[in-house]
């Protein structure tokens, strides 16, 4: 098995678990795959929607290193609500985690595999609007914008900055992932079986950052 497919295999296996933990508690209203962000340059290993807040987790196993994590999560609190860092138990003292900032929710990958929450995360509301429209498609804008037809791709991004609230902005980002996933994520509720397992991340797993087209 080579390094990559490993890595992904370890990144999988921890999200199933992250699943079945999120499920076991409140069932969100959505939970989605690899959620592309900010024109697809990052993406969210997981997003879940609860009470039309978003939440988005990014995942460093074991197989992992801490070189971009604090860039990545940066970029991930001016989109989301709320933002996890799920991290193995071999970076637990690790001064990039114990110095992030303490708005960011913790949960720790143990050694035997169990997810621990070490620290929850605080909820954002005053979002960054330019990050927040980098996650919508042109079919997202336009429904913001009356008579957008004619508009270009950037005129349509800048009119909705200028003249539309963070607020606003944020429960479209909610409703075009819920357009994007909810009818795979229901369709995973309805087939899985007493466990969230690997196979299962088909259902909520959409379009690929390579694929994108604003």
């Amino acid at each position: 098995m080579g390094l990559k497919r490993g890595h992904y295999g370890e990144a999988n296996r921890v999200k199933t678990s992250l699943i079945n933990l999120l499920l076991a508690d409140c069932v969100p209203e959505l939970i989605a795959n690899e959620v592309p962000f900010l024109h697809g340059k990052r993406s969210a290993d997981l997003v879940a929607i609860y009470e039309g807040l978003s939440i988005g987790f990014e995942i460093k196993s074991k197989l992992d290193n801490l070189r971009t994590m604090r860039a990545q999560l940066a970029d991930y609190q001016r989109v989301f609500n709320k933002v996890y860092l799920v991290y193995s138990a071999r970076f637990a003292k690790s001064p990039e985690i114990e110095q992030l900032p303490k708005t960011i929710g913790l949960i720790i990958i143990t050694n035997e595999g169990m997810l621990k929450i070490h620290r929850k995360a605080t909820c954002k509301i005053n979002l960054d609007k330019k990050a927040l429209i980098s996650a919508l498609w042109r079919k997202d804008l336009e429904a913001l914008v009356a008579n957008s037809i004619s508009m270009e791709f950037d005129d349509l991004q800048k009119y909705v900055i200028k003249n539309k609230a963070i607020k606003t902005i944020q429960n479209q980002l909610v409703k075009s992932l819920k357009d994007r996933y909810g009818a795979g994520y229901t369709l995973m509720l309805q087939e899985k079986g007493e466990k969230f397992i690997i196979e299962d991340l088909i259902y909520i797993t959409g379009i690929k950052k390579h694929q994108l087209v604003f």
